[in-house]
């Protein structure tokens, strides 16, 4: 007989010898159990123990010796279903765990102003009213104009979509670069001369990273957990700027 079901069902090795041994011994004292099973005292002990626990075998006690039996194998529908309620019971945290595990983490590299517009466009594809997107500013010299004209292309479609103002720390020499898209209701910007960490949007759940020249390259690194990091990291920088 295959007995690797009930090794399925959670049973050890040890608890499905006894068990067989038991059906095919009906009533019976420990050291017929041992000598059938050909196992160890300790271990028939020890799985008549857990047996009796799982509700598997009963006893009847005679003077001082116990007499084990078998369960009905039916009952182990009914063991089964406990199994099943228990699992039940813990189901929507499981689910939960599997959510999170299934969060989104891999990368995508952009070639080029158009490839870098692809990227923009992909980090707020499924943002929600009100989401908000914060970055610090890029800073090469000598084409940080070339770049921020690139980006005022974008802000009408990131304004539209999202429905917020998009927050971006500086460095206060480039404060003259940001203004014109600050007062057009795009931007809410603030400076400092403290360093920065250059060329970096930080969206929901991702963010991107640009090297700029002649043949521009943008990374979009999907992960939640860097995301919400460098958010947090940004809003401390936030707070003590101007």
């Amino acid at each position: 007989m295959d007995t690797s079901i009930l090794e399925d069902l959670g049973l050890s090795k040890g608890e499905v010898k006894v068990y067989i041994s038991l059906l095919e011994l009906g009533t019976t004292k420990v050291g017929s159990i041992i000598k059938k099973s050909e196992m160890a005292s300790s271990a028939v002990h020890n799985a008549l123990n857990t047996l009796l626990e799982k509700g598997l075998i009963s006893y009847v006690q005679k003077g001082k010796i116990k007499y084990y039996m078998a369960a009905d194998p039916k009952h182990f529908l009914s063991y089964i279903d406990e199994k099943k309620k228990r699992f039940k019971l813990i189901l929507p945290e499981i689910l939960q765990k599997q959510k999170r595990e299934q969060e989104r983490m891999d990368a995508e590299v952009y070639f080029g102003y158009k490839g870098i517009m692809t990227l923009l466009l992909e980090g707020i594809k499924d943002a929600k009213r009100g989401e908000e997107t914060v970055f610090f500013s890029a800073d090469v010299e000598p084409i940080n104009k070339e770049i921020q004209d690139f980006f005022r292309r974008y802000d009408p479609i990131r304004k539209a979509k999202c429905g917020t103002m998009t927050k971006g720390l500086a460095p206060l020499r480039l404060k003259y670069l940001f203004e014109d898209r600050a007062n057009k209701g795009f931007l809410k910007m603030r400076y400092t001369d403290n360093p920065l960490p250059p060329n970096m949007t930080i969206f929901k759940n991702a963010i991107a990273l640009f090297t700029w020249g002649e043949k521009p390259v943008g990374y979009l690194i999907y992960s939640k957990q860097l995301a919400e990091k460098y958010r947090k990291f940004f809003n401390f920088l936030w707070e003590r700027c101007k």
